[in-house]
């Protein structure tokens, strides 16, 4: 083999690697992205799970607020 097929090998070798490592890169940030969006649903803002979330504990006080007079 001469060195420029030496080279066209390497470069072949670096691209596919660096493809494999894009995508890896790629699925573990959705992966990390949607357990982070299911552990959390419950703290996010309009997500009412009828009293256990954080939206249902602010509309909750909003309206003991509201029936003994307080302003927000």
């Amino acid at each position: 083999m001469t060195f420029g097929d030496w080279v066209g090998l390497l470069a072949t070798t670096l691209v596919i690697l660096a493809t494999m490592g894009a995508g890896l890169v790629w699925l573990v940030r959705n992966v990390v992205r949607d357990e982070i969006a299911k552990a959390t649903q419950s703290i996010q803002p309009g997500y009412y799970n009828s009293g256990e979330s954080l939206g249902d504990v602010s509309k909750k006080v909003s309206r003991i607020m509201e029936h003994i007079g307080l302003e927000e």
